[in-house]
């Protein structure tokens, strides 16, 4: 009875954090197990990856886990303008990420490394797309983020994770304005787990890019899951999780004017055996945008998702595959510089290998 009442405590918990919730603007996933549970994976802890998300699940691991995923995106982007239809043109972003964790035998204490690609936006709209512009407007940001961590097991199911943010523009240009730079942030992370259940709630703090052509403001993220096995061989996980846009800023834009934005997500795995698990997953992700907001850099909209992916286990190596995507509805622009009505969609797949030693 206590169990049960713990798993409760938990579960409410986890749903109370939730209420207040990753979602749109030019954020991008950093797995390719997140990618196929459509990003509901931070009460996951299964994959080395999962560092990512939460630093605190990696203490329940011996040994040293390695691992590389890379990730394609493809977003589409059209508006229609005065009874004319412009699409931007974007090409295709490979995101590379790469995790390395490591347990120390002799004491309740893990350390990880993470280098992952978790911000990116790319496309071109052709000129005379909106009012005053006449030459083509370019929007391309890349920027990846140097993430080492520590994790202690504060009780035999429960542990906490701290981690450091070093953010680093690959590339940063909108329009005429470019210019690279860095900035800090923090994360921190706890995770529950017994036989059958798991929780986790992590927290990764907002943070300012000084670059050439401006501040780059990053948003603030709450993510809040819970994991349940339902036999040995088949799990879900519900995950809700909040962006504070509000801060967001980009060079040329200055500030975005957008909001928070909540979105809810349902993954799912089978372990046909040993060695072979699919997975899957429905997320629907809110905007942080309104109608007076919406910019060209990334006319983001609240949109649907839908995911697949499969894990390959060979000894000790492990293979994963996914893919998702995502499109928005028709939503309207009132901000005079960019009017129109706009639809988005996108593409995202992955590959990653990893393995443990």
């Amino acid at each position: 009875m206590s169990a049960l009442k713990t798993r409760l405590a938990l579960v409410t918990l986890g749903l109370l954090v939730a209420a207040q919730s990753h979602a749109a603007g030019f954020a991008a996933p950093t797995s390719v197990v997140g990618l196929s549970e459509a990003g509901a994976t931070v009460a996951d802890g299964g994959s080395v990856s999962s560092f990512a998300d939460n630093p605190a699940d990696m203490v329940f691991f011996p040994g040293t886990r390695v691992g590389l995923d890379i990730l394609a995106m493809r977003p589409a982007y059209k508006v229609d303008n005065s009874n004319v239809t412009y699409d931007a043109s974007s090409n295709l972003q490979i995101l590379p990420n790469l995790f390395v964790t490591h347990r120390f035998n002799d004491l309740p204490l893990a350390v990880g490394l993470g280098i992952t690609s978790p911000f990116n936006t790319n496309s071109t709209w052709p000129a005379g797309t909106f009012p005053t512009q006449s030459l083509p407007l370019k929007n391309d940001l890349r920027i990846i983020d140097v993430n080492p961590g520590v994790a202690y097991l504060l009780l035999p199911n429960l542990s906490v994770g701290v981690g450091l943010d070093y953010y680093q523009t690959l590339s940063a240009t909108f329009g005429p304005n470019s210019g690279n730079g860095g900035g800090v942030g923090g994360n921190v992370g706890l995770f529950y787990t017994t036989e059958r259940f798991n929780a986790g709630l992590s927290y990764r703090s907002a943070a300012s890019i000084s670059s050439g052509g401006g501040s780059i403001d990053l948003p603030s993220r709450v993510q809040a899951g819970v994991r349940y096995r339902f036999t040995p061989r088949f799990a879900t996980e519900l995950d809700v999780d909040w962006n504070d846009w509000s801060n967001a800023q980009l060079p040329g834009y200055g500030s975005l004017g957008w909001k928070s934005a909540m979105a809810y997500r349902i993954g799912l795995s089978y372990h046909l055996n040993q060695d072979l698990e699919f997975r899957g997953g429905l997320a629907h992700e809110g905007s942080p945008t309104s109608g007076s907001s919406m910019q060209a850099a990334i006319p983001t909209a609240s949109s649907n998702l839908a995911s697949l992916g499969v894990g390959v286990g060979l000894g000790p190596w492990h293979y994963d595959l996914g893919v998702s995507y995502a499109i928005s509805g028709n939503t309207s622009s009132y901000n005079q510089k960019f009017p129109g009505t706009y639809k988005a969609s996108a593409l995202n797949f992955g590959a990653a290998i990893s393995r443990d030693f």
